[in-house]
């Protein structure tokens, strides 16, 4: 009986180790070709920064490169519009004097100097600050992996999609309480050493387990795990964008590459496509690059 447990125990775990990945094939259902779906962070340290042959190999076998959101600059510039504080505010009227004082700190010890607070910083929306303090940490250390996909996708000369246009982001995220966002932005700064800390782990976890549940944790805890703003911002978007992506693989063979909230858990893109009928497979990847041999 006991051996029949660690049996089973032993099995679990393999299936858990090979459902972990942040690379899923698409198939099944009809499709003439695969499709791919890969998650994504949005920014990492560019030390070590690698990726995986097998991802490259996927892009390069597709047709069509699928985001949520344009990069172009002028897309990138209407968000980063949108998400300032509404006329000219800043975030100091959210905040005592000490909390100022600690978010101006964190700003200008990693690059941004008492101007760059008072012009730019302190008038952006409280969760953006929580991105861009962690950013800043990095220096010149950061690296945008979904920039580096595209370059790769548009080396072989494939099209460019987006799941959803600034508009709708947008109008996603002016969804997020402004009371959620100022509780999480003081965590952040009262707890900066920790925020980083686990930020790092999420790297850690991200690149050498691929626990993508762990990921998605972390940075729903960054949001103050404000229900009204996974509901509105990442579930329901995902749930509305299944009908193009069915639509799309249906005719095209995609790489369609998500930040990982959007694609774990039941409402995520890998469990929504599987109950369309579709058979979605992790696929072994390794992050860290193979050892020449010379």
């Amino acid at each position: 009986m006991i051996r029949a447990i660690i049996i089973i125990f032993f099995v679990s775990s393999q299936v858990l180790a090979q459902e972990q990945s942040a690379l899923y094939k698409v198939e099944g259902n009809g499709l003439k070709q695969p499709s791919y779906i890969f998650g994504t962070i949005n920014f990492l340290p560019q030390f070590g920064f690698f990726i995986p042959e097998e991802v490259k190999k996927a892009i390069e076998d597709s047709d069509v490169y699928v985001t949520k959101l344009s990069l172009k600059p002028k897309v990138q510039r209407k968000f980063t519009e949108a998400v300032k504080i509404p006329n000219n505010g800043s975030v100091d009227q959210y905040l005592n004097e000490t909390d100022q004082k600690k978010l101006q700190t964190i700003i200008e010890t990693y690059g941004g100097r008492n101007q760059a607070y008072n012009n730019f910083y302190s008038h952006l929306q409280p969760i953006i600050l929580v991105t861009s303090t962690t950013a800043l940490t990095l220096q010149n250390n950061i690296v945008y992996p979904e920039m580096e996909l595209e370059d790769i996708a548009k080396d072989s000369k494939l099209k460019l999609v987006s799941l959803s246009n600034v508009d709708d982001e947008i109008e996603a995220f002016k969804q997020f309480p402004i009371e959620d966002q100022v509780e999480a932005l003081k965590y952040t700064i009262n707890n900066f050493d920790d925020h980083i800390k686990e930020y790092k782990k999420m790297v850690r976890r991200y690149h050498k387990e691929q626990d993508l549940e762990f990921v998605k944790k972390v940075t729903f805890k960054a949001t103050n795990e404000s229900d009204l703003f996974r509901k509105v911002y990442y579930d329901d978007r995902t749930i509305s964008w299944i009908p193009k992506i069915k639509k799309l693989i249906k005719s095209k063979s995609a790489f369609i590459a998500l930040g990982v909230p959007h694609l774990v858990g039941d409402k995520g893109v890998v469990e929504l496509l599987r109950k369309e009928g579709f058979t979605v497979s992790p696929v072994v990847i390794d992050f860290v690059p193979a050892k020449s041999s010379n």
